[in-house]
């Protein structure tokens, strides 16, 4: 049975918040592109028998849906629940990790791109501040 490919070992915490946030967008757009596919097929009808609010609602809904399926079909565990096991249907910590998965990925990728942005220029910085400033400038 397929094991899943595990995600990389992350030397330290701002590469492993990296690599977290990655898999996240990914999720993320992934669930945009499933929620856009079925609120084409969907959207017209339920628009027409819900009140705009409700509408909103049933389509969030369908974005955790999506997000729950997504996460599951990609046989990742990017919460990092003990004891998952990728494609184990019947296992319900695995059910726990793509529920949450999908409640969070379900927001959408520009969330997952804005905190990983905050996170890249974090790391710039804390570089930037570790290297020694050059021969000859003053101080």
């Amino acid at each position: 049975m397929f094991q899943g490919t595990p995600l990389p070992a992350a030397p330290n915490p701002i590469d492993a918040w990296n690599t977290f946030l990655l898999c996240m967008v990914a999720l993320s757009v992934a669930t945009e592109r499933v929620t856009e596919m079925i609120k084409q097929w969907i959207g017209p009808t339920l628009s027409r028998w819900l009140t705009p609010p409700r509408y909103m609602a049933a389509i969030q809904l369908v974005a955790i849906i999506s997000g729950i399926f997504v996460t599951a079909l990609s046989g990742r565990n990017p919460i990092d629940v003990p004891n998952f096991q990728p494609f184990a249907w019947g296992n319900p910590r695995n059910w726990l990790g793509w529920i949450v998965t999908g409640v969070l990925v379900s927001g959408g990728s520009a969330f997952w791109n804005h905190l990983l942005d905050i996170l890249q220029a974090a790391k710039v910085a804390k570089e930037q501040a570790l290297q020694p400033p050059p021969a000859g400038s003053a101080q």
